[in-house]
């Protein structure tokens, strides 16, 4: 009987009481092959003071340089592979610690996959708010009370959001309906892609007709919905197919599909190879 192997799940709730965690990273450390390939179960705030880094995010290799911010969402799979003459801090946060406001912000910065790069002085402020919240968890971890600690780490999510927003090409003209709509709508299909298929569907679960959301969401990202449903369905079946030894037909199950015949010309379609080869090409 064939094993699988299924993507590692990091549970932050398992290494921290606090539900976060902050660490910092120094020079000269080489993470290939030390942590595996994984998804988080929480938010990932990466803060770099200097230097070079790189890591692999969905299959897309990422490349920080310089004083710049990062996040990674949960379930993306990721590893880290050098630092280079760099200072780095990573905050793991429990999705139930971050509000709103700042979920939609990260949310829609981190679907770029690409780092913001931020000057001296934000730099600075994130980099002495993040020294004071390690020194208040450090206490919180020893048994000392310190009622703090939940306003401290609004105050280091807040200036990142800001750090985030400092790229104005990743809010633009954020309180527009068609942004608030397309928002809404990726939120929605993050959630509900192995269920929903089709543009009616969300459009319905919105309230809104489905020609009205394939107007906006084309407007607002130059795509149309079927592009970004395929997308999410098809990065899945990829993560799949690398980090698990499912069958195709398995994988198409679990994606919702019952004809894995047509899962599989999608995929095709879509990625530009087939998926047994897809698994071949990167495995190599």
């Amino acid at each position: 009987m064939r094993t699988k192997l299924p993507i590692p799940m990091y549970n932050l709730q398992e290494r921290s009481k606090q539900n976060f965690e902050i660490i910092r990273l120094v020079d000269n450390q080489n993470f290939a092959g030390k942590i595996e390939a994984h998804r988080d179960n929480n938010y990932m705030f990466i803060f770099q003071e200097q230097g070079l880094s790189k890591m692999v995010v969905d299959f897309q290799e990422i490349t920080i340089t310089g004083a710049a911010v990062f996040c990674i969402l949960p379930g993306q799979i990721h590893y880290g592979i050098s630092l280079q003459k760099a200072d780095m801090w990573a905050m793991a946060i429990g999705a139930d610690w971050i509000k709103d406001a700042f979920r939609t912000a990260v949310t829609e910065f981190a679907i770029r996959n690409a780092q913001v790069s931020i000057q001296e002085s934000q730099a600075v402020l994130l980099r002495d708010s993040l020294i004071l919240l390690q020194q208040i968890e450090q206490q919180s971890n020893a048994g000392i009370q310190c009622q703090t600690l939940p306003s401290m780490l609004d105050v280091c999510l807040s200036l990142f959001v800001s750090c985030c927003q400092y790229d104005e090409n990743i809010l633009p003209q954020a309180n527009l309906r068609p942004v608030i709509i397309t928002r809404q709508f990726r939120n929605l299909l993050v959630a509900s892609f192995r269920k929903i298929k089709s543009p009616a569907e969300y459009a319905a679960a919105l309230n809104i007709s489905a020609a009205y959301l394939n107007e906006v969401v084309k407007g607002t990202t130059g795509r149309p919905v079927s592009y970004w449903i395929h997308q999410e369905i098809i990065l899945e079946a990829k993560r799949m197919l690398f980090y698990t030894d499912s069958t195709v037909k398995e994988i198409a199950e679990n994606l919702g599909y019952a004809d894995a015949t047509y899962f599989i010309r999608l995929f095709g379609k879509i990625a530009g190879l087939a998926p047994l080869k897809f698994r071949h090409k990167y495995h190599k």
